[in-house]
């Protein structure tokens, strides 16, 4: 996965000056409520809900079309607190974050009608998932596939989204109980920011 990353953002970068419009947005988010599903061996699963968090980031795209926007962006998504109602009496103080890495695409849906833009967004990437518990000082991070869609609106360069988000990962070390489980946390949060044209 990790060289076919590379690949994008490389190509990327190569066609990046070959386009005059570009953009930066930059942003802040609010997550309603996160949720990690815990799947192992004899179809265990389990879906544990965290607490509301935050989250910054930034994309920078180049329009290969005047509607079609391509680029790349990162997220930093801050730890919350797992439900203490689910996790009391095995451990405590759970928390989990992330940090997103991604190539993205921005499709113009419709422009200059009530608001400026209509428009989707695609993102797929690398998440680094972090974890940390007070148990035994169980914390680590892992890598896993990233992936996010959503819908967004702009009036005066100010830019409000929609995000559906999920990111994958698995933790592997040398303690048996890990063997054959994953996690998947999905998100929803709503962006609110601002686009620079250059």
């Amino acid at each position: 996965m990790k060289k076919i990353l590379v690949a994008m953002f490389l190509a990327v970068a190569m066609v990046a000056p070959a386009f005059a419009v570009m953009e930066l947005d930059i942003k802040a988010g609010y997550i309603i409520e996160p949720t990690v599903t815990e799947t192992g061996p004899n179809e265990y699963k389990c879906t544990y809900s965290q607490d509301p968090s935050y989250s910054v980031g930034a994309d920078l795209y180049f329009y290969v079309l005047d509607n079609f926007g391509i680029g790349v962006g990162g997220s930093y998504i801050f730890d919350t607190d797992f439900d203490g109602k689910k996790w009391k009496g095995i451990v405590e103080d759970v928390k989990s974050g992330s940090t997103n890495i991604y190539a993205a695409v921005k499709p113009i849906l419709a422009e200059n009608g009530m608001v400026d833009k209509v428009y989707l967004l695609g993102q797929i990437g690398m998440g680094i998932t972090k974890f940390s518990s007070d148990y035994k000082d169980y914390d680590f991070s892992e890598n896993g596939l990233y992936w996010g869609a959503g819908l967004g609106i702009e009036k005066a360069n100010i830019i409000v989204e929609l995000l559906y988000s999920v990111n994958y990962w698995e933790h592997n070390d040398d303690s048996a109980w890990n063997e054959g489980w994953s996690y998947t946390t999905r998100r929803i949060a709503v962006n609110l920011g601002y686009r620079f044209g250059f």
